[in-house]
């Protein structure tokens, strides 16, 4: 009864204090869910290292959803920000599938949004491959499933969580969190352009605050920079900066992962395609090690996001709207308007030499390519046959693309080797415009496409965000300037020198779609190839078989048993082979503090403060999982036990659960 009264009284003094006498705009929900990846073994994407390979994690992956819906429920959108390096738009089309069944045409490909974060430090394979060349480490159908279910989980959470509410916007300006990797690049664009902008990225932060009748409930920004502080010589599964800042809210709100989760923190990408967290430039800094970094760029987002969160005070006010698209970018016709230079046409997709130079500032690349490269090598054109077969390279291509010098096409073939279809969305939510591109976007390009975005939009535009990443991978864009000198991201921009202008020409007919309220369809659609692509096997099952009569339940001993604040403890045990028994909802260590007669859990491994690592054993197949947690200057004094988790595989091939505890230590 009590509970009941309180309850009544925070939502009668809710309406009147935080609200005033004036309506709900919209209603609101939220959802998150685990897609953390298979912990051993698979090649971690971003980086394209084969040696590249995950051996444990650091910290959880997760899909965060917003639903908002206009007051009477008829119009709705969904954003969802992954921890994941890209959104192959096969993830989409199976969540849209497996919410159609759910509930029927409320969400379609016009009003979902799926944004990654773009972290590298979290498994590959999860792209539907058409070649054994695997641009994405080969396909998984485990793993992306997985990530299927978990972002379906989050939306399907904040479906049901729909509530009367309101949200806020705020902007603020997040200052040593990144720099412009590609400054060379940058500065090819016209002077004039550049003397507009203080900066030579996008320093912005947009923030929307979520409250509803129950009280504040998430926030959701956007703000441009790399998730590449974990650096390729990392090996365990990271958020990195951009998961750990939504870690780092979350759990200042009370966020447990296990209960329903009171409060959903996603830190949004934007348009970092030139922008690295690394701001010594030479794939280190500003911190000791990654961890560090990791920690000093999340904490510097975090620090402005709660400062713009609780100050928050002008209400997103008008209708909820949004316009879709597909287009063919293989042969795209550019009209002079946004060429400049009259008519133009995009190209079928293909890598440049720089691209497999790598970014050097972020850690470079293969060793015989390095950015800049225009012109056609014979011996690399003969070492790239060897290893990739007949070139599929056309002089017609190698025009369009020019001055790429082209490594390999992938946009040539029938079928080709990658979609050349490309979903653009245009969203409203009140005076906030969404650009979701399915793309890595630089600083300046960005720019340009919010401009052209905004004007086609009436008076009511005040914020326009770029949501990259979202709904598909198509690789960089940069400006037709920035092409040219071909550094890495011009490398990687797939379509050729006309990219941005034909992203600016889509969008701004989204855009005036959208101003006028007219429909917009195309008979394009895109070329599925769920169903079609060579399957891999997660494991190799031979991999952690044991003996019934192991020890499985013992803890190998502790190196020593008092320690004190400050102190990183480590404990080791006998395990299985996590990516054996996949499951994205499979916690594997925990840390528990005496209190009185009880074990309570005091962390686990979504924590920044622990890691879990895999290695195999010397003599035999069995793997070793090495647990670690790092105390604090703040930490409690007292008696300690860490506790493993997980499954085994045993020698006549059934499966034993195993849970296993340390012996006590003390921190004192």
């Amino acid at each position: 009864m009590k509970k009941a009264l309180s309850l009544f009284l925070t939502l009668l003094f809710m309406s009147i204090d935080a609200f005033g006498d004036a309506p709900y705009e919209y209603h609101v929900g939220r959802g998150i869910a685990d897609i953390t990846g298979p912990a051993f073994g698979i090649q971690l994407w971003g980086f394209g290292r084969e040696d590249q390979i995950s051996e444990g994690i650091h910290i959880r992956q997760k899909a965060r959803a917003f639903i908002i819906a206009d007051a009477q429920l008829k119009k709705r959108l969904v954003f969802v920000s992954a921890d994941i390096g890209s959104i192959e738009h096969h993830i989409t089309l199976e969540v849209l599938s497996r919410l159609k069944t759910r509930y029927r045409d409320q969400y379609q490909i016009d009003n979902v949004i799926i944004s990654a974060t773009h972290t590298h430090a979290a498994p590959t394979g999860y792209w539907h491959s058409r070649t054994d060349l695997a641009l994405d480490g080969g396909f998984y159908p485990e793993h992306f499933n997985n990530i299927v279910d978990g972002i379906v989980e989050s939306i399907d959470q904040a479906h049901k969580d729909l509530e009367p509410g309101n949200i806020y916007i705020n902007r603020g300006r997040v200052e040593n969190a990144g720099i412009n990797r590609s400054l060379i690049a940058y500065q090819q664009n016209p002077e004039s352009e550049r003397a507009q902008y203080a900066d030579s990225i996008d320093k912005d932060m947009t923030l929307l605050k979520f409250v509803d009748q129950s009280g504040d409930i998430g926030l959701l920004n956007w703000l441009p920079v790399h998730p590449t502080s974990m650096t390729f010589f990392n090996r365990l599964i990271s958020g990195d900066n951009k998961g750990y800042a939504s870690l780092s809210v979350e759990r200042q709100k009370g966020v447990t992962y296990e209960q329903e989760n009171d409060f959903v923190a996603a830190f949004a990408q934007s348009n970092p395609g030139d922008v690295t967290p690394n701001l010594n430039l030479n794939n280190t800094g500003p911190g000791e090690d990654d961890f560090d970094s990791t920690k000093i760029i999340g904490e510097r987002q975090v620090a402005v996001a709660l400062a713009l969160f609780n100050n928050a005070s002008e209400l997103l006010k008008g209708r909820i709207d949004h316009r879709q698209i597909y287009v063919d970018l293989s042969h795209f016709e550019v009209t002079g308007k946004y060429s400049g230079q009259g008519t133009q046409h995009t190209c079928p997709s293909a890598y440049g030499y720089s691209f497999a130079g790598g970014s050097s500032e972020d850690g470079g690349g293969h060793f015989l390519f390095k950015e800049g490269m225009t012109e056609q090598s014979l011996f690399l054109d003969f070492l790239i046959k060897l290893i990739v077969g007949p070139p599929k390279s056309t002089e017609a291509v190698r025009r369009c693309q020019s001055p790429k010098a082209i490594l390999f096409e992938t946009g040539s073939g029938n079928p080709p080797l990658q979609s050349q279809i490309r979903s653009v969305t245009v969203a409203r939510i009140g005076q906030l415009a969404i650009l979701a591109l399915p793309a890595e976007v630089t600083t300046m390009a960005g720019r340009r496409l919010r401009q052209t975005v905004k004007a086609q939009l009436g008076d009511w535009a005040t914020d326009v965000v770029l949501a990259g990443y979202s709904n598909g991978y198509a690789g960089y864009v940069t400006t037709p300037e920035e092409y040219d000198l071909q550094q890495y991201e011009a490398g990687h921009t797939l379509h050729g020198r006309w990219t941005l202008p034909a992203y600016q020409q889509v969008a701004a007919e989204l855009a005036t779609s959208l101003q006028q309220q007219t429909i917009l369809t195309s008979s394009l659609a895109y070329d599925d190839w769920r169903g079609k692509s060579s399957m891999l096997r997660l494991h190799d099952a031979s991999l952690d078989r044991m003996n019934e009569g192991a020890n499985l339940d013992l803890p190998l001993p502790l190196e020593q048993k008092i320690y004190t604040r400050g102190d990183r403890v480590t404990t080791r045990f006998y395990s299985g082979n996590p990516t054996a028994h996949y499951n994205r909802d499979a916690y594997f260590m925990s840390v528990e503090m005496l209190q009185g007669d009880r074990w309570v859990k005091v962390s686990d491994d979504h924590d920044w403060s622990t890691k879990i690592r895999w290695v195999k054993a010397k003599k035999s197949n069995a793997l070793i999982a090495h647990l670690s947690w790092g105390t604090a200057e703040d930490t409690r004094l007292g008696q300690y036990r860490m506790k493993h988790t997980g499954l085994v595989t045993l020698s006549d091939g059934s499966t034993k659960a195993l849970t296993t505890t340390s012996d006590t230590f003390t921190i004192r």
